[in-house]
């Protein structure tokens, strides 16, 4: 071969290997294209790979967890008053039981009924059962004697339950003393609330004077009672029927000389013999007790006492007293509970909303 006919082959040569090293090169990058990567990304990091939603399958029905709401401690303007809202379980607000104290007077060894007094905030009223005097004694916050009183002019039978209301003016109270109880039926359908004047407790002793009789006749004949509350310028008579408690009104306006005939209001139905009743001070709960029970309406406003009895109650905490027979809600929408019983415990029951 000539040295001319070298030079060519050589570039020849030298040109197909360009043009091989050219077509390895575009084949390398369409196989890259052809396959993508699978290697994930590193913890942390999201991957770009959009997810797919698989639509022929419906959605779950799994709730998802809220999220966290940002709140901000309340003002006194933003703390609700005591008075529940419409619709509101009258037991909610009432979560815990407490003990105040242990009731010191040793006269008061049967309570049967008692009240919070409406002019002295912390005092407590109580009464005994049949084997005492018309007589009234005064609770300190703590269980403290503060006396004991002497209603004038009144007679004790079977005193049961009593409670406070308004009096004439605000600086005043007025107390109700049932003497309503009737275990065997020898009263002829006839029964008495004393209306009295609350005294000043902590003068230690006195009598109350201006009591006046309320005479009331059941219009059905003769029924043990041993439970009332006050309220709309109404007493409330709860008898204590194994199967049924009869609720009657009467007025709270009547004079010596009146004998009233009963109204049946309503029947209530609750499982269990009724021992004791009250009425919040803001109108918006009754309560009725039993000996191992607390029974609640929350009153709509607007409500009649039938219409609020007319629902089903719930069942608010019920402490465990040997016989409790005593319930009074106290002015902070709490109640006290107290049983029978020589220096029996005072329960307090928090209202807490």
């Amino acid at each position: 071969m000539d040295r001319r006919s070298a030079v060519v082959v050589v570039v020849i040569a030298v040109a197909a290997l360009v043009v091989a090293a050219i077509l390895f090169a575009a084949s390398d990058d369409t196989s890259n294209l052809a396959a993508p990567s699978t290697t994930q990304p590193p913890d942390g990091v999201p991957s770009t790979t959009a997810e797919t939603t698989d639509t022929s399958a419906p959605p779950s029905s799994t709730t998802s967890t809220p999220q966290a709401v940002e709140t901000t401690t309340p003002t006194a303007a933003d703390t609700p008053s005591p008075t529940l809202a419409p619709g509101t379980n009258a037991c909610s607000p009432y979560r815990s039981i407490t003990t105040a104290g242990v009731v010191s007077s040793p006269d008061l060894v049967e309570a049967s009924g008692m009240a919070a007094s409406r002019t002295k905030p912390g005092v407590v009223w109580a009464h005994n059962d049949s084997r005492d005097g018309a007589r009234v004694y005064a609770i300190g916050p703590n269980g403290e004697d503060l006396g004991a009183f002497e209603i004038a002019g009144a007679s004790a039978f079977d005193w049961e339950d009593m409670a406070a209301g308004p009096g004439a003016d605000a600086a005043t109270s007025v107390l109700y003393f049932g003497d309503i109880g009737d275990n065997f039926a020898i009263r002829s359908g006839r029964i008495t609330v004393y209306r009295a004047p609350e005294p000043d407790p902590g003068t230690l002793s006195g009598s109350i004077e201006g009591a006046v009789a309320l005479e009331f006749s059941y219009p059905d004949g003769t029924h043990n009672a041993e439970a009332l509350f006050v309220a709309d310028d109404s007493i409330y008579i709860v008898t204590k029927d194994p199967e049924e408690a009869r609720i009657y009104r009467g007025s709270t306006t009547g004079a010596d000389s009146d004998v009233e005939m009963l109204e049946l209001l309503t029947v209530v139905s609750i499982g269990g013999e009724i021992s004791g009743a009250d009425m919040s001070w803001d109108g918006g709960t009754i309560a009725f007790r039993g000996y191992d029970a607390v029974w609640m309406w929350h009153r709509e406003p607007g409500a009649t006492i039938a219409e609020t009895l007319a629902g089903e109650p719930c069942n608010a905490p019920s402490p465990d007293e040997v016989q409790g027979e005593a319930i009074a809600f106290l002015a902070d929408n709490a109640y006290s509970t107290v049983s029978e019983g020589a220096t029996p415990d005072l329960h307090v029951i928090p209202y807490e909303p």
